[in-house]
């Protein structure tokens, strides 16, 4: 009988270790940082993010292949949303005033909301949380506010 409740015990273990933690949220992330380390964070989320749908597929494969696959596949959603993260990564990290300034913000918020509006499926739960966590990283980096997404 002991044996048995051992491996019961060292299976839940394992299977809880399995279990995926929930992401801290960005606003959390940055709480505490410089504009440096804010804009260092920012970049990295977008980036991460930008990947999201290569992940998703890459997750369905084998260990082996996982790599491999996202190093030689891209989508228009990934490439396109790549190029828009480093654009707004080159963006000052403190927040100026000059109209050249503004308007090139004014500029990358409202590409970030074509992108958002282009690749939004509300179809999926995963793609429209997706396409939230996109649009605050956008805020945040831009300084703008966009309008939420249509239903």
């Amino acid at each position: 009988m002991r044996p048995h409740i051992l491996i019961i015990a060292l299976m839940a273990v394992g299977l809880s270790a399995c279990a995926s933690t929930p992401s801290v949220p960005l606003a959390k992330r940055l709480e505490g940082k410089t504009p440096d380390e804010r804009q260092e964070t920012l970049r990295r989320a977008c980036l991460t993010e930008a990947d999201w749908n290569l992940d998703q597929t890459a997750a369905r494969m084998p260990a082996n292949a996982q790599h491999r696959y996202r190093d030689s596949n891209t989508t228009r959603e990934t490439s396109h949303l790549k190029e828009l993260c480093r654009e707004m990564a080159d963006l000052p990290a403190i927040q100026g005033r000059s109209p050249i300034e503004t308007k090139r913000r004014a500029d990358l918020a409202e590409k970030c909301r074509r992108e958002i509006d282009d690749h939004l499926d509300l179809r999926s739960k995963e793609s429209a949380a997706h396409m939230v966590r996109v649009q605050e990283i956008c805020e945040a980096m831009t300084g703008f506010d966009l309008p939420a997404p249509a239903n």
